[in-house]
Formats: structure tokens, C-alpha cells, sequence
């Protein structure tokens, strides 16, 4: 696959996502400090918040593999395209263009995707691996936006994140192509083998790992 032209300038590109940002974040900021105070809300949540954003202008710019692909890199996961073997890490090699890349396998180990930012996956029809591993702000609702992969989707590991329950994982019943599922370290699922049991009803043909 031939590379498509990368940022000319990478770090006038980083200092101008940062610099976008943080205008958003301080046009927020008289309410985010009033959220902090009477929710208890850390700082860098409401950064998360920020990096999560998504932008439907650049969206239609860029189209959703590549926006989707922004999206992921700038918050500390990988992506890998489809017809290729290697992980992109670097964002600035990503495409500037719209362009014919797209999504195979998204990596996220210690990322700070939230389900603020699952909205990225609309219109990314090529996505068949997911994996989540030790994401704090991945939760319940995240797990039920998969849901916007059920077409494409056929395997997910799910890795020490601690905001999952029981209810989380039930929504993976969705995703009607799954063929493995790998859920492991999740301490606040409470009863693993009954949502297991209910995911393989819904789902026969996919292969359930939990250890």
C-alpha cells in the first residue's frame, strides 16, 4: 500500500491539536470547575472529555477511518489498517487526506478512549478487532457502543478495566458476528459465569475465554 503524505510539520500539528483543545477547555472552564467542586470530578477527566470530542466537520473532512484513527492515537491506542501488518503509533503519520485507509484492529492498553469518543466508530466498516486493556474511563456505556461494530466486529478482549459490571458485558450481545471473546480481570463483574452463559445463548458460535 503506497503511504499516503504525512504532516509536514509535526510539531506545529501537536502544538495545534493542543493549542485547539485548550481553547475548547478554557471556554469550559468556569463550568468544569463547578462540576469539579460538587462531583469530585479529577482534572484530567475533564481533559479526557476534551480529547474525546468529536468533530463532525473534520469527521466529513477526513472521513470516519481516519478521523476514527486521530481519535485513537491522540488518546494513546493503536490502530492497524486493513491489507497491512504493521500498528500505526506515530499520529503524525497518519493520512492528512481523505483517503482509502481503513481500520482493521484497534489496540488500546492504556488508553484514554471514553465512550464520549465511541461516536468515531460510525461509518468504520472494517474494524474486526478490538482490545481493551487497563482503560479507566471505558465503562459500561462503552461496551454497549460496540454495538456500532456488530457488523464487522469478531473479536474483543476486554483487560482489567475496572468501570465494567455485569450489565456492561451483556451488552455485548449484540454484536452478532463475534466469534472470540476474551474477558479477563474485570473485579467489579460479579457473577462471570451467568453473563457468559448468556452471552454464548445469544451468541453460539462465538468462543467465551475468561481465564
Amino acid at each position: 500500500m503506497k503511504q499516503n503524505k504525512i504532516h509536514s510539520s509535526p510539531i506545529h500539528q501537536q502544538f495545534l491539536t493542543l493549542f485547539t483543545s485548550l481553547q475548547t477547555l478554557s471556554r469550559l472552564s468556569s463550568t468544569v470547575y463547578q462540576c469539579t467542586k460538587s462531583q469530585g470530578r479529577p482534572f484530567f477527566y475533564w481533559l479526557t472529555i476534551v480529547f474525546n470530542r468529536v468533530n463532525d466537520d473534520h469527521r466529513r473532512e477526513l472521513g470516519p477511518d481516519i478521523s476514527c484513527a486521530e481519535w485513537l492515537l491522540r488518546n494513546g491506542a493503536y490502530v492497524k489498517w486493513k491489507d497491512s501488518i504493521k500498528e500505526v503509533r506515530d499520529y503524525n503519520a497518519l493520512p492528512t487526506t481523505h483517503s482509502n485507509y481503513f481500520i482493521e484492529d484497534v489496540n488500546a492498553i492504556n488508553a484514554g478512549i471514553s465512550d464520549i469518543g465511541f461516536p468515531h466508530f460510525e461509518g468504520c466498516k472494517h474494524i474486526k478487532k478490538v482490545r481493551l486493556e487497563s482503560c479507566k474511563y471505558i465503562n459500561d456505556t462503552a461496551i454497549s457502543m460496540l454495538s456500532i461494530l456488530k457488523d464487522s466486529l469478531t473479536d474483543v478482549l476486554i483487560l482489567d478495566c475496572k468501570n465494567i459490571t455485569d450489565d456492561g458485558l451483556r451488552k455485548l450481545k449484540k454484536l452478532k458476528n463475534l466469534e472470540h471473546l476474551n474477558i479477563r480481570s474485570l473485579p467489579y463483574v460479579k457473577n462471570m459465569d451467568a453473563v457468559c452463559a448468556e452471552i454464548k445463548e445469544a451468541l453460539p458460535n462465538c468462543n467465551i475465554y475468561t481465564a
